[in-house]
C-alpha cells in the first residue's frame, strides 16, 4: 500500500455496522464430513448494513509520521524547580494523524441529516506540500471519532513484523 492508496473504513460507532457471530470456515478437507452441532466454532465478523459512513483512510508518509510524534510531546520545567516532566498531546496527534489521512467520506451527515462535504486545503509540513482536511469539516468529526480514525490510519502507517519480512531482498 502507497500513501496515494485508499482503504474504505465504517467506525465501529456508526449504527450500520454490527458485530455478528457466524460459524468460521471449515479445512477443505473437512467440508463433506457431518459436525455436531455442540462443536462448530463460531467468529464474531463485522457487517456493514445500507447507510454506513465510509472514511476514506490513507497511509501516512515517514516525513509525517516524524513530525507528528515529534510534537507528540515536550518537556517542562516548573517555575522555581529543578523537576522537569514530560507532557503528551495526545488529542493533538490524533487530530494531525486525520487531519492528514483522511481523504474523504460518503454517507457522512450532520445532526439534522444534511450531508457534510469534504474540504480541503493545502499545508505545508518539514517544505512538502500536503491536501489536509479543513478545520470546517475536523470540527464535525468530534474527538472520540477522530481518536478512532488516527488509530486506524495509524495503524495503516505501520510495517509490520511480516510486511518488513517479505520486503526483504524484493
Amino acid at each position: 500500500m502507497t500513501t496515494a492508496d485508499t482503504v474504505d473504513y465504517v467506525s465501529d460507532m456508526d449504527p450500520a455496522k454490527k458485530q455478528v457471530k457466524k460459524p468460521k470456515a471449515r479445512p477443505i478437507a473437512d467440508a463433506g464430513k457431518p459436525i455436531e452441532a455442540d462443536k462448530i466454532e463460531y467468529e464474531t465478523v463485522a457487517e456493514i448494513g445500507e447507510g454506513a459512513t465510509i472514511f476514506k483512510l490513507r497511509t501516512l508518509d515517514v516525513f509525517l509520521m516524524g513530525y507528528i510524534y515529534d510534537n507528540a510531546s515536550y518537556l517542562a520545567q516548573k517555575p522555581q524547580s529543578n523537576e522537569v516532566g514530560i507532557h503528551t498531546r495526545v488529542n493533538q496527534t490524533n487530530m494531525e494523524t486525520v487531519r492528514h489521512g483522511l481523504t474523504g467520506f460518503v454517507n457522512f451527515a450532520d445532526a439534522k441529516g444534511g450531508q457534510i462535504v469534504f474540504k480541503s486545503q493545502k499545508e505545508i509540513v518539514n517544505g512538502r506540500v500536503y491536501d489536509v482536511v479543513s478545520d470546517e469539516v475536523m470540527n464535525k468529526l468530534g474527538v472520540r471519532l477522530i481518536q478512532e480514525l488516527a488509530t486506524k490510519i495509524k495503524s495503516l502507517s505501520e510495517v509490520s513484523a511480516a510486511e518488513e519480512k517479505n520486503s526483504v531482498g524484493a
